[in-house]
């Protein structure tokens, strides 16, 4: 996270009146210093009233700054009050147009939540949002309009795909690409060869939401766990009687979307094609996310996959794997993205976006004003949530049990002794490989848990910061990174406005997943958050 947007949170810096101009004008640029050293903060000055600055920040737009707590340091700082025809009037009625942002990407998101972010944010801003279609049936495009009826900004949302999004990223044809999948390397190599910049990086890449799928079957099925191997096999026709998993003998019978829908795109992408396999075609084929589900809650001998947002009536599946682990399908494993079968869903930008709108939008859709809306589209949000010791018993013992090439019983008697008290906070740091520098969600995750934790109801709390690492490496190495890790995210809630969190690490112990893959081995390098 950017240095403006750790200000912003440690001196509550509010956001002004966004979208104030019609069409911007150019604008001295100024340095704000932090009286005492500290903190700086670039822009382009907009007013300066003699008792606050209002500045265009590269991260978020335009914001209202109190001089009392900064100075201005730069050469083009003003000596006295300025008047800008730009902020003539209300500084909450928009003046003029904030343009038109073009987002582009698959049809799940941009059918599911992108008309839900614009009315959020409407709602937000007083305007009413009128809907229609393009000439390309995949587009919707939503012209919003002030109290006075006047048109006021256009967000077009095209579902064309994310390889077209990211050409037209390059291009300039839209300002953003939403996604269910990270960049990948292939995908980064072509678009920096396009003349894109770096993609996988604080300020380009925005995790907004996250989701998790889940195996489902029926109440009525004794099974508790499976493998994901086990469910490829099932998928793939290769295991086809619950006999073959040790359970009463039925044949299974397999229930999957329809081709073309993004739910199979992704169960074929992260779980039959890595290990080489095709769905079986002996699957009953079903075209809607509620038949996903309703269709095996009904039949005994049935399984099935879907969002854990969309489990209903039926029965969702521990994730068991070789090495010992089993993890429970919960929004807080969800969450913690401990569940095997969690994902990130990511907004990419080519630098900020460039029209005054999809700056606001963007901003909105990271927001905490945006999780109910997460929740209602049935996507997991990112609200910190608590959990007791108790709950997580099962975790530990699983721990214990986790194979390892070193294993320090003292020391997690010690991590045992820390946390039995304690409430474990869903806010998980991670971090890059070999590192204790914080991947870019971290870095967001940072600034949520800093405005958390200065909430009343954890001013006479202890906040224990547990650094954890892969089992690649020695234990004694693996120990101080994991210490580094700790003090990595204490570092970044002080300069984010809370203090006070101790840090400890535990090297290798209490892995949250195997560590035979590299994709398993990034889960266990983080920071957990506990809360006594």
């Amino acid at each position: 996270m950017s240095l403006v947007e750790r200000v912003r949170l440690v001196l509550g810096i509010a956001i002004a009146g966004i979208g104030l101009w019609a069409g911007l004008v150019q604008a001295a640029e100024v340095k704000l210093e932090l009286k005492g050293g500290g903190f700086e903060i670039t822009g382009d000055l907009k007013v300066y009233d003699g008792k606050k600055y209002i500045v265009e920040s590269p991260v978020f737009g335009l914001m209202t700054i109190d001089s009392n707590r900064f100075d201005c340091v730069s050469t083009n700082c003003p000596t006295a009050p300025t008047v800008n025809p730009e902020f003539i009037g209300s500084p909450q009625a928009p003046l003029g147009n904030l343009g038109t942002t073009s987002w582009m990407g698959g049809s799940g998101i941009g059918t599911n939540f992108m008309p839900e972010l614009v009315k959020s944010y409407a709602s937000t801003r007083g305007f009413t949002v009128r809907q229609t279609i393009g000439t390309d049936n995949r587009d919707l495009i939503f012209t919003l309009e002030d109290k006075a009826g006047k048109e006021v900004g256009t967000f077009n949302v095209m579902r064309r795909g994310v390889s077209q999004g990211y050409r037209d990223l390059i291009d300039d044809k839209v300002e953003l690409v939403w996604t269910s999948a990270r960049m990948t390397d292939a995908q980064q190599t072509e678009f920096t060869a396009a003349g894109g910049g770096q993609m996988r990086v604080d300020g380009n890449e925005h995790v907004f939401a996250l989701d998790s799928m889940v195996a489902l079957v029926s109440p009525d099925n004794p099974a508790v766990s499976i493998s994901i191997d086990n469910l490829a096999a099932i998928y793939a026709g290769r295991i086809t009687d619950w006999a073959q998993l040790g359970l009463p003998p039925g044949k299974i019978n397999v229930y999957a979307p329809v081709d073309g829908m993004g739910l199979l795109m992704h169960f074929n992408n992260t779980i039959l094609s890595p290990r080489g396999l095709t769905l079986t075609p002996d699957a009953f084929r079903l075209g809607t996310v509620v038949e996903w589900s309703d269709k095996v809650a009904l039949d005994p001998n049935g399984i099935s996959f879907n969002f854990i947002g969309y489990i209903r009536n039926a029965k969702a599946l521990n994730i068991s794997t070789d090495c010992g682990l089993i993890t429970r399908p919960t929004y807080f494993s969800a969450k913690t993205e401990e569940f095997p079968l969690s994902r990130r869903l990511y907004l990419y930008t080519n630098g900020r976006p460039k029209s005054l709108l999809g700056r606001e939008l963007l901003n909105h859709a990271l927001s905490p004003e945006i999780q109910s809306v997460l929740k209602a589209a049935n996507f997991v949000d990112q609200e910190p949530e608590l959990l007791g010791f108790k709950e997580q018993g099962a975790r530990i013992a699983y721990a214990l049990n986790a194979a390892a090439e070193d294993f320090d019983i003292e020391a997690m008697r010690s991590l045992i002794t820390d946390i039995a008290p304690a409430e474990r906070l869903s806010t998980t740091l991670r971090f890059v490989v070999g590192s204790f520098t914080l991947d870019p969600k971290a870095l967001q995750d940072v600034q949520r848990l800093a405005q958390l934790l200065q909430k009343p109801e954890f001013k006479n709390r202890q906040v224990m910061l547990l650094g954890f690492a892969d089992a690649v490496g020695g234990y004694p190495s693996n120990l101080k990174l994991s210490q580094s890790r700790a003090k990595a995210v204490e570092a970044a809630l002080r300069n984010s406005g809370y203090s006070g969190a101790i840090t400890k690490g535990y090297s290798e112990l209490a892995p949250v997943a195997c560590n035979d893959t590299p994709e398993n081995r990034e889960f266990n390098r983080r920071v957990e958050v506990w809360i006594k």
